[in-house]
């Protein structure tokens, strides 16, 4: 890789200007205590305040308040992540991390990789993945490939759906119609022993939608939507050292949708996905060591019933083995590898085989590093090694200071070496990320702020050219800033919000299409009285290209919610409460002023 990936250049003027302007900001996510434990930062538990990447939790909680129905919905709403659609609901979506789209992000739901391995590229279907069972998401931002292999060059998203506290039997049943025809609905079941858990989900979306492209005066049919989707996940103590799980999901879904230059074709398409775990972990040398061992399967079908039928089979095989090794009280090891089968039926088939090595070193009481190598065997494109290092340091009781650098690599889907525009030269990406932060608290913890600074560097990208996919000769950049706060004004009153300013661009210089310059978004909950909540967010997009300038739009969001008894809740919300006419991708309409009611209720 050329020297010039390890340079970091300044920030496009104005930045520095800009993000003084806007401070404080916040994300709508739970602010990270220091001691919290989270496990995708390092693929062990570990302490919040000793990794050094950048991450985001967040928790039922925050995903009940706002009342996005989908995870694309939410996740746009934290710093340095948004998402352009092709449509309304179940449309093609691609979510971008830091500049980045979807093929660089790695998307795990119960620890299963639920990429799509039939794609034009490997990439998380998101415009299907609902909330309505998910229990906390955990987001690690920067290149991770010497943890999580290829893919995970923007970071990685982990989704853990809920399971049940030992000793409780719960059935929740949630509720919800609205503008466009939507009805929205689940049933969760989930109960515990001591030894012993079992959660079982059932969501079902239905929308009536409305064309997807703009009329333009002409006449445009609705563009409906349904989408089932089922998940299963629990666990076994068969000994008080060895425990065995297996998590499950299948999503059936079904849309219309228009050709690009016709907004009253009738065109359907079809996504299903099936997928499953199974492993164990278990402890031994008197408890130092835990291994997991697990074995996961994906699989894809999707139809299209157009003027040109076409279906398309995607399947992942996936062993993976995990060690977590308490050498002394300051250093852990986690160590272990993978091995990965993908298969897409028109176009042949790839394995690729890893290993990796992450150390955890505690330096002192508050200064804490992380490295980590990896090594990985592709059977197309041969051997790539990536790494990572980390460090956070806890300056002064309310300062701490947290930077991360590491190299990646992407390998060009079976679709983009073999399929209908595919190029069979195409090589590998590499990439360099480099980010640093500060993270601080004011008025006693009441007012969290954190600034990050990130700077990633790709190499070959893969684009579109002549009619084919093409490696892009030279450097891509993705560099900017994240700003975040959180003010608790009062016990019942807080203000949240966050501000992502990226520069993207390809080695012509030219801005990569669909990536907000300025992304805002700003928010505040209020509790009058104990049993109801209030919740207003707005957000600002700025400064998108795609294919010329698209206007820039503010969306303002609203949800009351009241808890009626212990067992009973009533919502009602309304989105884009300005009726903006705006488009996240060119020619493609969004929803307008919209309002939806419902009920949760548990027993």
């Amino acid at each position: 890789m050329p020297n010039t990936l390890l340079s970091v250049a300044t920030l496009k003027s104005g930045v520095a200007l800009t993000a003084l302007f806007l401070l404080p900001v916040s994300t709508v996510a739970s602010e990270i205590s220091l001691d919290e434990i989270i496990v995708i930062a390092n693929r062990s538990e570990t302490e919040a305040g000793k990794v050094g990447s950048t991450t985001h939790v967040i928790t039922e909680e925050d995903l009940k308040n706002d009342g996005a129905s989908f995870v694309t919905e939410y996740l746009s709403k934290l710093p340095g992540i948004s998402y352009s659609r092709n449509g309304g609901a179940g449309r093609a979506t691609t979510l971008w991390m830091r500049g980045l789209k979807g093929q660089y992000i790695k998307v795990l739901v119960d620890g299963i990789d639920i990429a799509d391995p039939s794609g034009l590229r490997v990439q998380a279907r998101l415009e299907h993945m609902m909330l309505a069972d998910v229990e906390r998401i955990e987001i690690l931002k920067g290149s991770q490939s010497a943890l999580y292999g290829g893919q995970a060059i923007g970071g990685v998203i982990n989704i853990i759906t809920k399971r049940a506290e030992p000793g409780t039997v719960q059935h929740n049943l949630t509720a919800e119609g609205g503008s466009y025809g939507t009805a929205n609905a689940s049933y969760g079941f989930k109960a515990a022993s001591e030894t012993a858990d079992l959660a079982v989900n059932i969501q079902r979306f239905h929308s009536d939608g409305f064309s997807a492209v703009k009329p333009d005066g002409r006449e445009a049919d609705d563009d409906s939507y349904d989408n089932t989707t089922i998940s299963a996940k629990g666990s076994y103590d068969v000994t008080q050292d060895l425990n065995l799980y297996f998590a499950g999901r299948g999503t059936d879904a079904h849309g219309e949708y228009d050709a690009s230059a016709d907004p009253n074709a009738h065109h359907t398409g079809e996504f299903r996905q099936y997928s499953g775990k199974l492993g164990a972990n278990f402890t031994w040398l008197d408890t130092r060591l835990t291994t997991d061992t697990s074995v996961q399967l994906a699989h894809v079908t999707r139809k299209n019933k157009d003027d040109r039928p076409a279906t398309f089979k995607g399947m992942r095989y996936k062993f993976d083995l995990l060690n977590t090794y308490e050498a002394t009280d300051t250093l852990t090891i986690n160590f272990g590898g993978d091995w990965v089968h993908e298969d897409y039926s028109d176009y042949g088939k790839g394995q690729i085989f890893g290993g990796f090595v992450d150390a955890m070193i505690e330096a002192s009481e508050d200064l804490n590093f992380s490295v980590s190598s990896r090594f990985d065997h592709h059977s197309r494109f041969g051997n790539y090694w990536s790494g990572r290092a980390s460090t956070s340091y806890q300056i002064l009781e309310s300062t701490r200071l947290r930077s991360s650098f590491g190299n990646g690599f992407r390998a060009p889907s079976l679709n983009e070496l073999f399929g209908k525009w595919g190029n069979s030269d195409l090589k590998p990406e590499t990439s360099l990320s480099f980010d640093a932060g500060i993270d601080q608290d004011f008025i006693d913890g009441k007012l969290r702020f954190g600034a990050t600074y990130f700077h990633i560097l790709t190499e070959d990208l893969i684009g579109f050219a002549g009619g084919n996919f093409a490696q892009v000769k030279g450097l891509s950049r993705s560099q900017g800033a994240e700003l975040s706060a959180n003010w608790d004004v009062l016990d019942n009153l807080s203000f949240n919000g966050a501000y992502t300013y990226t520069w993207a661009v390809g080695p012509d210089k030219k801005r990569l299409s669909r990536v907000p310059l300025h992304d805002v978004n700003l928010g505040v909950t209020y509790k009058p009285i104990e049993a109801l909540t209030l919740n207003l967010n707005g957000s600002y997009v700025a400064g998108v290209e795609d294919e010329g300038d698209l206007d820039d739009f503010v969306l303002v969001n609203a949800k009351a919610s009241y808890q009626y008894n212990e067992n009973l809740r009533f919502h009602v919300r309304g989105e884009n409460l300005l009726d903006q006419d705006y488009e996240r991708a060119r020619d493609y309409q969004t929803p307008g002023l919209s309002v939806y009611a419902g009920l949760s209720a548990t027993f």
